[in-house]
């Protein structure tokens, strides 16, 4: 009888659990559940929405048919399910609904299981902004900050890495989708590209991207947009104008008349008057990207990035003229109308083939990609006329295995590969002509460049609970230099291959449940040194210079409360390095390095983001990014000067942004955002400090559209409001010649106003 009377109890249970489905839902980015997606069976009203773990269970009318998953902000997935079994599936992020959707989708710079220092910059954060430059974006995550001269004059620093740079970025790797943006030497330039053109930012701070090389001070992967689900064609405009004779217009035209092709055109021309004299700015620019899938587990990716910059250059101030005359240029560069004119080309080339799937569970394949770019440069300086040519070419292919995942996911479970790189660099230097070529040549040189990175990468989970991410990267870097002026009596052409380096890096996460994390990382870093710094005053190649090497060490907590509305990350990070590379200026157009010594950085970095209000259509939300920095000089002596114990060149202590962002459902939008940057020292010595400042910055707009072909975005704001004097950028040891004061200052903008409007159709 109680056997008759238990099997009659649980035989309801028992029939029911075969008689459901139950699955998990995920960002196919991230690996994060998705809270609230929606589950639909197709052809009735039958659904659910996931738990806070992404989960879900639906008991379906039939025994067999099709579901629909859907999340705002993501392409919505089809699938076929049959009663009984489980699905996996994880949602790609849609740029396209940014022009449609009047709310604002939140798509999280914290990754809850990740363990290594990484942030993520969305659409959404990029659109706070003035829209000339991805910078300012970046300038908001905790451990970057970047000294803007001008438009076509910045210096990207994260976590102190890359601010004895005079003039331009290095140390620091930067990737356009699988195409390097970095010169053989080192340098970065991400200022040239329109922001049009990039989906989404994603940042390694310290050597943490293995698989992107081992760069000492991290890594800058810019992505451009995925192919859309579905047929979709749009044509976009933009014209944006502002403070002193601001002109920007941006045209884009995506094409996808099925799930196989998707073409992309972008044409894009920015004009600037300039605050200061000689301070006039033009960009050019035209992007093609074709993607093609001809047949299944196959993808072709084509990209062409035409750019033309004629940008010319006001220099930096003596302390002086910063004060009393902030918009002057500088009088020996205004006095040859000092200016930089180049063009350059870059071609990609990728092709993704599946090697083995089975959907849902695993998928094996491999990504191969060729690239190219040229780059001619004719600089008039008051020094000299510079003539600069460089061809680059190369390949980088990887294999990959992901689990549970797909090859949208920047993170799979095994990766390994290699990367080819070849530059060949050529430049001449003539007598000033008055700011023409043609004067008397005094040098004429030639370089090549390259290095191979082999890199293998684990990431996966150890336990329901713990997850490990380790990395291997070996680099192998050369030059060769020719010295092709001989007028002088001597050949200085030589040629440099530093010993091989082995980057090992390694991370933990622990999760206890699906709202928080603590990670711990431990990784090792180089940086090269760049030609320049390899010669010796008398322009001979010095076989004493190493590398920068590195080791940091790093542990945080990321966590997500009340469905996402709280978020917030932290990490304490201390790292050691050795052979610093110290940039001796010999003259007014020459610098050689040297091997100074020892610098300790440790710091600490927190994010913070809350949605005060989300309600009858209102969402106000704020967050708050911090940076403390306490980087010291542990053993650094230059010539007979001892600056050991000494505080870091260049580095504020304390960097804080703070803001509020507000959407209604009717499309009106807006932001404010603050930003405090305390005093640095601006000379080894620690003699002279640069002054702390606060920017007060605010942007308003109204998204909306009418039927389903026609969407607007009309948008206005004020960048230093409070019309703060400041330093934008600061030259650090500035030297001092001919009797005149060292020139430390690039003035930044006072008060200044932008404006504009997007339109768009949707065929």
């Amino acid at each position: 009888m109680r056997l008759f009377f238990l099997c009659f109890v649980c035989l309801p249970f028992l029939l029911g659990a075969q008689s459901v489905v139950t699955g998990h839902i995920s960002d196919a980015e991230t690996g994060e559940p998705l809270i609230a997606a929606t589950i639909l069976e197709v052809g009735t009203e039958n659904g659910v929405v996931t738990d806070f773990e992404g989960n879900f269970t639906l008991i379906p009318l039939k025994e067999s048919g099709k579901l629909r998953i859907s999340y705002t902000g993501y392409r919505n997935q089809t699938t076929d399910f049959m009663v009984g079994e489980e699905i996996k599936i994880a949602l790609s992020f849609d740029e396209m609904t940014i022009i449609s959707c009047p709310v604002i989708i939140r798509d999280s710079p914290v990754h809850l299981r990740l363990p290594a220092p990484y942030f993520k910059i969305s659409p959404q954060l990029m659109q706070r902004d003035q829209d000339l430059t991805v910078l300012p974006a970046l300038n908001r995550v905790p451990g970057i900050y970047i000294h803007s001269g001008a438009l076509n004059t910045n210096r990207i620093t994260l976590r102190g890495i890359g601010n004895r740079s005079p003039f331009s970025t290095t140390k620091i790797r930067a990737y356009l989708d699988d195409i390097p943006l970095t010169s053989g030497d080192g340098e970065t330039t991400v200022e040239d590209l329109d922001p049009d053109l990039i989906r989404r930012i994603t940042v390694w701070k310290g050597p943490a991207a293995s698989i992107y090389g081992a760069g000492l001070g991290g890594m800058l992967h810019l992505q451009t947009a995925n192919v859309t689900n579905g047929s979709n064609t749009l044509l976009k405009t933009r014209f944006s104008a502002g403070s002193y004779g601001l002109l920007r217009s941006s045209t884009t035209l995506n094409v996808q008349p099925d799930q196989k092709f998707n073409l992309r055109l972008n044409y894009n021309r920015t004009h600037s008057d300039g605050y200061r004299a000689n301070n006039t700015y033009d960009r050019e620019g035209a992007f093609l990207l074709l993607k093609f899938k001809p047949v299944y587990r196959h993808e072709t990716t084509l990209l062409t990035n035409l750019t033309r910059v004629k940008a010319f250059i006001p220099s930096s101030l003596n302390r002086t003229d910063y004060e009393n005359n902030p918009a002057a240029a500088a009088p020996n560069w205004a006095a040859v109308n000092g200016n930089e004119d180049y063009q350059k080309a870059q071609i990609g080339l990728a092709h993704r083939m599946i090697l083995a799937e089975n959907v849902g569970t695993y998928e094996f394949g491999n990504k191969t990609a060729l690239f190219t770019s040229a780059r001619d440069n004719a600089e008039a300086r008051p020094f000299n006329f510079l003539s600069e040519e460089s061809r680059v070419f190369g390949a980088r292919t990887s294999f990959y295995l992901h689990e549970n995942g797909t090859a949208d996911d920047p993170f799979p479970t095994w990766s390994a590969g290699a990367e080819y790189f070849y530059e060949d660099y050529d430049w001449q230097t003539c007598s000033p002509n008055d700011g023409q070529p043609g004067g008397i040549l005094l040098s004429d040189n030639a370089e090549t460049r390259s290095y191979l990175n082999l890199f293998a990468q684990y990431h996966g989970n150890l336990t329901d609970r713990l997850a490990l991410l380790a990395g291997l990267n070996f680099n192998q870097t050369r030059y060769d230099y020719d010295d092709l002026f001989l007028a002088d009596g001597s050949d200085e052409s030589g040629s440099y291959t530093f010993d091989g380096t082995l980057s090992p890096r390694v991370g933990l996460t622990w999760y206890p449940d699906f709202r928080r994390s603590v990670f711990g990382t431990i990784s090792h870093g180089f940086s090269p040194p760049t030609v320049s710094e390899t010669l010796t005053p008398s322009g001979t190649i010095n076989p004493d210079i190493q590398p920068e090497q590195g080791w940091n060490f790093e542990a945080g907590s990321r966590g997500r409360f009340q469905s996402g509305r709280l978020q917030y990350e932290v990490s304490l990070y201390t790292m050691l390095i050795k052979d610093l590379l110290v940039a001796r200026r010999t003259a007014e157009d020459q610098f050689v390095g040297l091997n100074a010594g020892k610098t300790r950085h440790t710091g600490a970095e927190a994010y913070l983001f809350y949605e005060i209000v989300r309600r009858r259509g209102h969402l106000l939300s704020a967050w708050s990014t911090y940076t403390f920095s306490d980087y010291k000089f542990l053993d650094f002596k230059d010539g007979d000067n001892d600056y050991s114990g000494n505080e870091l060149t260049g580095t504020a202590p304390h960097h804080l942004n703070v803001g509020l962002d507000y959407e209604h459902r009717g499309g009106i939008y807006g932001n404010v955002n603050f930003k405090y940057l305390s005093a640095f020292p601006i000379r080894d010595d620690n003699s002279i400090y640069s002054e702390p400042y606060s920017l007060l910055n605010t942007k308003i707009g109204w998204r909306s559209g009418t039927g389903r072909h026609w969407q607007w975005d009309i948008f206005g704001g004020l960048n230093n409001v409070l019309n703060t004097d400041y330093a934008s950028s600061v030259l650090i040891n500035a030297g001092s010649f001919g009797g005149n004061a060292p020139r430390y200052y690039y003035p930044g903008l006072p008060l200044h106003w932008f404006a504009g409007a997007e339109l768009s159709y949707r065929f």
